[in-house]
């Protein structure tokens, strides 16, 4: 997998998202008040994964409305319906609203949004999204952010290929890492951190996150990870059959 070092100008994390950062809080009500009526309308035999949809939907607003403690709840919900239909992407996004709400088990949530959004074949924009959390979180010197960015021009590397734009700026986001880390500017020295931290070893520096994992979460998961890698096994093995 070859790795270019890219220049990037200006620093791709101080940008500005301010689209509907100041929506209109009329706005935010009539939607609220717009999913709170479907999911009143949901029973026992819609579909489990509108049910999950509705309740991230309300979580959404929630956080956008301040109203962090009710987000949690709602997404905790819905992290608990999709985990039990292993519906595993709509469980990312769960853990992404629990996350955003701010509650005391925050990190914990973004914890399991990066491993299941690593270890399963979700869409990988959302995957970089929770990736993009931890290196958020991660003091600019910490191996936990090189780590972390590693990670996500891997999965993207795998998922879209090469040449996709995505992995283009898990590309981008790997050399800002590198400049806040150790004040990378060129390909020579690029190369030497990357060897020097083996981020140029996918068995190194996966471990190395799931690490990293084990301790926000203080090795209290809410999924069974033995189970799911085992079925992940499972259906490897099904799949090289058929």
């Amino acid at each position: 997998m070859g790795f270019k070092y890219i220049n990037k100008g200006s620093d791709i994390f101080d940008g500005d998202d301010s689209e509907d950062v100041y929506a209109n809080e009329e706005q935010l009500k009539a939607r609220l008040e717009y999913f709170e009526g479907q999911l009143l309308e949901q029973n026992n035999t819609s579909p489990v994964d509108e049910r999950i949809q509705t309740l991230i939907e309300i979580g959404r607003i929630q956080v956008e409305r301040y109203e962090g403690s009710d987000a949690w709840k709602k997404s905790s919900e819905a992290f608990n319906l999709a985990h039990e239909a292993e519906l595993w992407e709509l469980a990312v996004e769960a853990c992404d609203v629990m996350y955003l709400s701010e509650g005391p088990e925050s990190l914990k949530a973004l914890a399991h949004a990066i491993w299941l959004g690593v270890v399963f074949p979700i869409n990988p924009e959302i995957t970089v999204a929770m990736i993009q959390h931890l290196i958020d979180e991660s003091p600019e010197e910490a191996d936990t952010r090189a780590v972390a960015a590693a990670v996500a021009h891997y999965i993207t590397s795998a998922r879209c290929g090469e040449d996709d734009d995505l992995t283009f700026f898990a590309l981008q986001m790997l050399t800002s890492v590198a400049d806040k880390h150790s004040h990378i500017s060129d390909q020579s020295s690029f190369d030497l951190w990357r060897k020097t931290l083996e981020l140029d070893k996918p068995e190194v520096f996966l471990k190395k996150l799931s690490g990293a994992l084990d301790v926000l979460t203080a090795n209290e998961w809410w999924v069974d990870q033995d189970k799911i890698r085992a079925q992940i096994a499972k259906d490897a093995i099904n799949e090289t059959k058929h």
